[in-house]
């Protein structure tokens, strides 16, 4: 999952990261040190609100569970085509059960752990999936 990996292929690709709440100014210490090993920055991390002009202005948005998809659909109903580009992670990646990934904060270092590789599994998928649309079209 380093950052190189994909670099050219995602040229015309931005990606960015928002939550319901603002619980915290910095990212989880096990994040960090979790993506730091797999050669990913976290310099430019800063929490942001999700709000309608974010859900607007891109064409994909990825939740982690099936309750946070619920909640875009039903508080951002307005928003044109808002069903057509929200998904979970692993529904865009094509899993069809089981399609939650928890977040594993207040959880043991392993529940994070198994949190993390699972999450960066899925956004490999995700990434593919991603360059194989980008290229067919």
């Amino acid at each position: 999952m380093a950052e190189k990996e994909y670099k050219g292929e995602l040229e015309d690709v931005e990606f960015d990261s928002s939550g319901f709440i603002n619980a915290f100014s910095y990212a989880q210490p096990e994040t960090v040190n979790y993506l730091k090993s797999k050669g990913v920055s976290m310099s430019d991390f800063r929490p942001k609100i999700l709000n309608a002009s974010h859900l607007k202005n891109n064409d994909l948005i990825l939740t982690m569970e099936e309750a946070h998809k619920r909640k875009i659909h039903k508080k951002y109903k307005h928003i044109q085509d808002i069903d057509k580009k929200v998904y979970t992670l692993k529904e865009f990646t094509g899993i069809d059960k089981d399609i939650n990934i928890f977040d594993p904060y207040m959880k043991n270092h392993k529940a994070y752990l198994d949190t993390m590789i699972e999450i960066e599994k899925n956004v490999d998928l995700a990434i593919q999936k991603i360059i194989k649309t980008n290229t067919a079209e």
